[in-house]
């Protein structure tokens, strides 16, 4: 089954916020998916408001950086959100941009093995466990969260989609997205995963034209710079 979402734009204006999300509701988007990029807005901040504002479509944040904050409260804010709007949230979880995590300074010696440990604490929490690693001692979280909501991956490299593969729900894959990108993707990420239900959301930068060549056209300036 596919889903049809859409994502806001991340310099859309704030008052022009719920507007835009109650209208991709409204057109009977699926989802609505919400940016964190340096330096904009929280992606959880965006999610709350945008939860709020609507009564149906499914929001996903995609992604937040795991080198940023503490997997705890990563899964505190997490299960907030799950907890007030059940079943409506997805979760995307990633490396971050490496130019501006070492401009906030954040940049990891291993972001291989941090964003691992991020996703299994984070999930593990949220699944209502003990988390006792070393870096985190006796950590589980009061309130339970009814419905759990899905963590994925927004990688890349091989080595990546090959651990959103072992240790997330699915995969966030950046645009453009191919066929032929999908199909490598999938095969990094595993065919055990693959079988099992993970999930791949495919960003891509669309216009709408009867003309093709004209919706090309459309797209060409947001793909140039990728």
């Amino acid at each position: 089954m596919t889903d049809i979402g859409v994502m806001a734009p991340r310099d859309l204006a704030a008052g022009d916020f719920v507007a835009y999300v109650r209208r991709a509701e409204e057109l009977g988007f699926a989802e609505v998916w919400l940016v964190e990029d340096c330096f904009f807005r929280g992606g959880f901040a965006q999610a709350g408001v945008a939860l709020a504002a609507t009564e149906r479509i499914r929001v996903g944040i995609g992604i937040v950086p795991a080198v940023l904050r503490n997997p705890a409260l990563t899964a505190m804010e997490t299960a907030a959100l799950a907890q007030f709007f059940p079943g409506r949230l997805v979760l995307g979880v990633g490396h971050g941009m490496p130019g501006w995590m070492r401009q906030v300074g954040a940049y990891p010696a291993s972001p291989l093995g941090a964003l691992e440990e991020h996703l299994r604490t984070v999930r593990a929490l949220l699944r209502g466990e003990t988390v006792d690693d070393g870096r985190l001692s006796a950590v589980r979280l009061d309130l339970p969260v009814e419905v759990v909501p899905p963590v994925l991956a927004g990688v890349r490299g091989p080595k990546s989609l090959a651990l959103s593969g072992r240790e997330a729900d699915g995969t966030v894959l950046a645009e453009p997205v191919t066929e032929e990108y999908l199909a490598v993707a999938r095969g990094h990420i595993g065919a055990a995963a693959v079988a099992d239900g993970h999930r791949v959301v495919a960003y891509n930068v669309a216009a709408v034209d009867e003309d093709p060549r004209a919706a090309r056209d459309a797209v060409r300036p947001a793909l140039a710079w990728i």
